[in-house]
């Protein structure tokens, strides 16, 4: 490189870079660096020109080999990372414009992804990285929140995925989910390649979900590896799952409920008179209120004697003058939550996995002859991450068999391992000796063997990948699919029926 294209290229790609700071540089596909968060400097050495950019989280340099072209839009150099004999492309643009919705995050997923490849070159040096992205794959059920790749280990192969920090709980919560299916369709897309399992990077502080669910996977069918990973500290720290103790969950004694619904009957038997067939008095788990709902919908609560009502985020007192209020909303609710209501009203389309739940708790043998409907109860234990989009019912057969339900009334690709969720906590408290001193079961002594996990859904709502998911569960876990007839509003019927585990 001679000293006046040397001076030339200097010129134009420093006046390229301070001319519009919203721009992004990529190389090889990858975001490396926001503009608007990054420093640079160029600098000459051995005929040869240096870039060095650095933001809060990293630092960078790469020697500058060519220019291949620039335009208004973009300036496209090839360059030479130390140690890599093959040059790579560096691409400095302004971000697509779909980045630039309200929401989206795939700019920093992309970082992300940058960011756990250094890690991984850094933790595996004699390792190789395949296929790194973060691009969604709805056909195969990828998501696009994660970066994933395959990695090789000698003669063995790791699927890998990740999550960013910046990331929801929610999120890190459906990694295992997404890592399985992708585990799954590289085992299957590369069946010659000795699969070793999967590698999980999660943020430091959202593991706790995914490490209990680790303890329900069978491990002749699956090894995973759980990382805790900090972007920030550029950390990377093995995780034991032994290690963390106690799951969260806590059995709340049954004459608790029991002491509410006494307390507060008076309080609200006016409002059960006006449809004592379609109201249910409900205690929830962990709150100290008693609820009304009409066919799942909660829409009054009293504490203390004091009642409030309301199917909306902001209930209002209840007093004599307003009573004709509740009686127009209790009306409202007859005409629109029922079958073959307006599906459009948001009365019909709240909370359809409480309307399910209450339908089973009505007629638990519709669902399945065996269960005894004398001992059928809500949310025990409770989860301590509270309302998770499924209902989940305890219960036990005849023979006194402990049988968890999870219902979910649309298609959810996380159902499997929420149910796993449940599953866990049930076995938990099972093998402790806890249910019968907290009042549950009064006078059945139940089995000790694992409890049953059934899934129960809409035949047409399970989601394609929920035989996957439920392959690599534990052999303890006794799984049957239910899959329910489309108009379960109108009368509970059961489709279809599959033992899928156990």
């Amino acid at each position: 490189m001679s000293a006046e294209p040397l001076a030339e290229w200097r010129k134009r790609i420093e006046e390229f870079l301070r001319a519009d700071r919203t721009r992004e540089i990529t190389e090889d596909g990858e975001l490396l660096f926001d503009l608007q968060h990054t420093e640079f400097r160029m600098e000459e050495s051995q005929g040869r020109l240096l870039l060095h950019l650095w933001s809060p989280e990293r630092n960078w340099v790469r020697r500058i080999v060519g220019l291949a072209e620039q335009d208004d839009a973009a300036l496209v150099l090839h360059v030479e990372r130390f140690g890599r004999a093959r040059p790579g492309k560096l691409v400095v643009a302004r971000p697509r414009r779909r980045r630039k919705q309200a929401g989206d995050r795939s700019s920093e997923r992309r970082m992300f992804a940058a960011w756990l490849r250094r890690l991984l070159e850094r933790e595996f040096p004699r390792s190789a990285l395949e296929g790194l992205t973060t691009s969604p794959d709805l056909t195969r059920s990828f998501s696009g929140l994660y970066a994933r790749a395959r990695l090789r280990e000698g003669e063995r192969w790791w699927a890998v995925l990740g999550a960013g920090a910046g990331e929801t709980a929610a999120t890190a919560d459906g990694a295992l989910t997404f890592g399985l299916l992708w585990l799954d369709w590289n085992r299957r897309r590369f069946s010659d390649r000795a699969w070793a399992g999967l590698h999980l990077f999660l943020p430091a502080g959202r593991l706790r979900t995914t490490a209990a669910r680790l303890t329900g996977l069978d491990p002749a069918r699956v090894t995973v590896r759980l990382t805790a990973i900090d972007p920030e500290e550029n950390s990377a720290a093995a995780v034991d799952v032994r290690d963390w103790g106690n799951l969260e969950t806590f059995l709340t004694p049954a004459r608790h409920a029991e002491n509410i619904l006494a307390a507060e009957s008076s309080s609200v038997e006016r409002i059960r008179a006006l449809a004592p067939e379609e109201i249910e008095a409900i205690v929830p788990a962990g709150r100290g209120e008693l609820v009304l709902r009409f066919r799942g919908l909660e829409f009054a609560r009293a504490a203390g004697g004091r009642v409030t009502f309301g199917a909306g985020p902001k209930p209002q007192p209840l007093r004599p003058e307003n009573f004709s209020a509740l009686q127009a909303l209790l009306d409202r609710l007859r005409r629109e939550r029922r079958a073959g209501g307006p599906a459009r009203s948001p009365l019909y389309r709240l909370q359809p996995e409480r309307w399910l739940e209450s339908l089973v708790q009505a007629n638990p043998r519709a669902l399945d002859p065996r269960l005894d409907p004398g001992h059928l109860y809500r949310q025990v234990p409770a989860l301590a991450a509270g309302e998770r989009g499924v209902a989940d019912l305890l219960g036990a057969t005849r023979d006194a068999r402990l049988v968890v339900i999870e219902l979910k009334a649309s298609e959810d690709i996380h159902l499997p391992l929420q149910g796993l969720d449940y599953w866990l906590r049930v076995r938990w408290h099972q093998q402790r000796g806890e249910l019968a001193p907290a009042g549950y079961f009064p006078g059945r002594p139940l089995k000790p063997d694992p409890p049953e996990l059934l899934l129960v859904s809409p035949a047409l709502q399970f989601h394609p990948a929920t035989d996957t998911l439920c392959h690599y569960f534990s052999r303890e876990v006794r799984l049957t699919l239910i899959g329910l007839a489309a108009d379960w509003r109108r009368s509970l019927k059961v489709a279809s029926r599959r033992q899928v585990r156990g």
